[in-house]
């Protein structure tokens, strides 16, 4: 299997082909730095507990995010969007498992429980960063990895 270099790379070697090239966005590998939770979710009910688990799921994915695809720095947003929609639909679940799928409503009646609709708005949100991200079964299946060549940076100068 042969291994596309970055469109860096190309640049630096003098093998930039635009037209074999250009159609390709190239960001230097860096390391995704976490946010900082209180900033993105803020405060409210049940907010440590959404905080929490954000960052748990952001700690258990980057890992392998950064090893298998070379997500960069610059794309960290979609993955902040995921660990939250994520955290989101758990937050929405505990809530629909507390008061159940039906809710007494305002006027006296069983209407559906609010939280089905976050939880569907959120499940959206999911499905399609799982999609940008690899992360569902199918999503792999379609990604091409490309890895780093030993020489990616003879310069030093990503280091």
């Amino acid at each position: 299997m042969t291994l596309a270099k970055p469109v860096d790379q190309h640049k630096r070697e003098g093998t930039y082909r635009p037209d074999r090239h250009a159609d390709r966005l190239s960001l230097s590998p860096s390391d995704l730095t976490e946010p900082d939770w209180s900033t993105v979710i803020g405060d409210g009910p049940d907010a440590e507990k959404v905080k929490a688990d954000a960052s748990d799921i952001w700690q258990r994915i980057v890992p392998a995010l950064s090893a298998a695809t070379r997500i960069t720095d610059a794309q960290r947003e979609v993955v902040v969007s995921f660990c939250t929609a994520q955290a989101r639909v758990w937050q929405a679940e505990r809530f629909i498992s507390r008061d159940g799928l039906l809710v007494v409503g305002a006027n006296g009646v069983l209407v559906k429980n609010p939280a089905t609709t976050v939880l569907n708005t959120y499940s959206g949100i999911l499905r399609a960063a799982r999609v940008e991200l690899g992360l569902s079964p199918s999503a792999a299946a379609r990604i091409t990895v490309t890895a780093p060549d030993e020489d990616d940076d003879p310069d030093g100068i990503w280091d």
